[in-house]
């Protein structure tokens, strides 16, 4: 699995979710795909991606790949499967 991260603006959260939405439905059987969040100073909020290959980075206009230590210890997960969120982040 790949990590991204990029500050956006609150107002786009929505269309990263649709994007990463539609990936996930297409190329995550395994529901290991997630989106997180984390609030910045108003209205930035730093978003992370985690996608199974690097060329599914392509459509994320401007994320920067990380390394697992770059997370946030505490992030809201936007979308993708709980359970697998609470494996990463709380597991």
């Amino acid at each position: 699995m790949v990590w991204a991260q990029k500050q956006v603006v609150a107002a786009d959260i929505r269309s990263v979710a649709l994007l990463f939405r539609e990936q996930a439905a297409a190329f995550d059987q395994a529901q290991e795909m997630l989106l997180v969040s984390v609030d910045e100073d108003w209205p930035k909020v730093r978003l992370w991606v985690r996608v199974p290959e690097p060329d599914l980075l392509t459509p994320y206009y401007g994320f920067s790949l990380c390394t697992r230590a770059d997370l946030p210890l505490a992030p809201t997960l936007v979308a993708g499967c709980p359970e697998q969120f609470g494996r990463v982040f709380q597991g």
